[in-house]
């Protein structure tokens, strides 16, 4: 059946079911016995060329760092994933899947040399992976892996938008025979997409936004080209790196005071918190640090500032903090039913105060307020 005529009768439950249909659809498919496909399986990957495998993946090395996670999500256990980037494994350490997949904390994560995305040949190939999934850049690390024997499937660095990221994620469904997984969670992705913009039509004031990737050891901020710019700019933002390029971007704190943000927002692959920034007297009149409108982005099953899975999610929780005035979604329902069609676990109260960094707002204008349980 194609996925529009299952969706069909959710639409029709209004903004209202959708995500208790979406729950019960994602759910059903995740609760399916997790069997390989015996039949030859091919993909196009990012460069074009034709990846064959003899049957679905089973033994998967993910490099890009979200994608074991999203393998995870996908497969509704950690059972496929062999190896993984070492910041992925920092992800599922200090976030939310630990608790929901505690297997993932044996997975090794050598796969890479010098934390970057150089393949260790000598650890992959000792995994015996029958996949290996890799950014498309650099080229000569896929060609070394290939060149060792390993099958590799090539994904688009750092997607820009929806359209890529989904993409990615079709690629990878394919690869893992869950291509309807994969529709029901980028359906959803798209629904809570459109919320945010019929809410936000017609809205002609757009603060300013800054993503800061890190603080502590030097400041980096997100320009065009860069899923932060999507986010911030579908949520109803203006970048002020948007004349900058990618999602590493060396700036100063001159730069900062120049730009002058309303709204400044910190990654999650960086310590700071809003304390920091609010603590940090050259930063005083910055609007942002004035008006207590720094925030942390969440992290969940993976880091939200980044595309993912739960990149629906980002997207609400965005709006909600750009435009309070505007977008009021009861976030933790949404947090609650994805997370049941995602992984099958109930959250808690206090697991969702957790992945929504309360304590660190505590002195953000409205957040408190606004994300408590009601």
């Amino acid at each position: 059946m194609a996925i529009s005529q299952r969706l069909a009768p959710m639409l029709r439950l209004g903004l209202g079911g959708i995500c208790i249909a979406l729950s019960v659809s994602v759910a059903a498919q995740s609760l399916a016995p997790n069997q390989p496909v015996f039949q030859p399986i091919s993909v196009i990957d990012q460069r074009g060329i034709e990846v064959k495998l003899p049957r679905t993946a089973q033994r998967v090395v993910t490099i890009p760092v979200p994608m074991a996670s999203v393998v995870m999500a996908l497969d509704g256990s950690a059972r496929r994933v062999v190896g993984m980037h070492p910041a992925s494994k920092t992800s599922i350490e200090e976030g939310f899947l630990r608790k929901i997949y505690p297997d993932a904390l044996a997975i090794t994560a050598d796969v890479t040399r010098g934390g970057m995305f150089t393949p260790n040949l000598e650890a992959l190939l000792l995994l015996k992976p029958d996949l290996v999934v890799a950014w498309s850049e650099p080229l000569e690390a896929v060609q070394t892996m290939e060149r060792a024997g390993l099958t590799v499937l090539t994904l688009r660095n750092d997607p820009a938008n929806l359209t890529q990221h989904f993409s990615n994620l079709d690629k990878l469904g394919r690869a893992l025979g869950l291509q309807e997984r994969v529709s029901a969670i980028t359906s959803d992705i798209e629904r809570k997409n459109a919320s945010v913009q019929q809410a936000l039509a017609g809205v002609t004031n757009k603060p300013r936004t800054l993503y800061l990737q890190q603080v502590k050891a030097a400041l980096r901020a997100s320009g065009s080209g860069t899923f932060q710019d999507f986010w911030m700019s579908q949520a109803g933002g203006q970048n002020v790196a948007g004349k900058l390029q990618g999602h590493q971007t060396q700036t100063t704190l001159e730069q900062l005071i120049v730009w002058d943000p309303e709204i400044i927002f910190l990654g999650t692959f960086d310590a700071a918190v809003p304390a920091d920034l609010y603590a940090n007297p050259a930063l005083a009149q910055v609007a942002a640090v004035r008006n207590k409108r720094v925030y942390k982005v969440p992290h969940g099953g993976y880091r939200w500032d980044p595309g993912s899975h739960e990149s629906g999610l980002q997207l609400l929780w965005a709006a909600a903090v750009i435009h309070p005035e505007r977008f009021k979604p009861d976030l933790r329902r949404d947090m609650r039913s994805t997370y049941e069609a995602l992984y099958r676990y109930k959250l808690s109260d206090a697991e969702i105060d957790d992945i929504l960094h309360l304590k660190a707002h505590a002195l953000a204008a409205g957040y408190v307020a606004g994300f408590s349980a009601r």
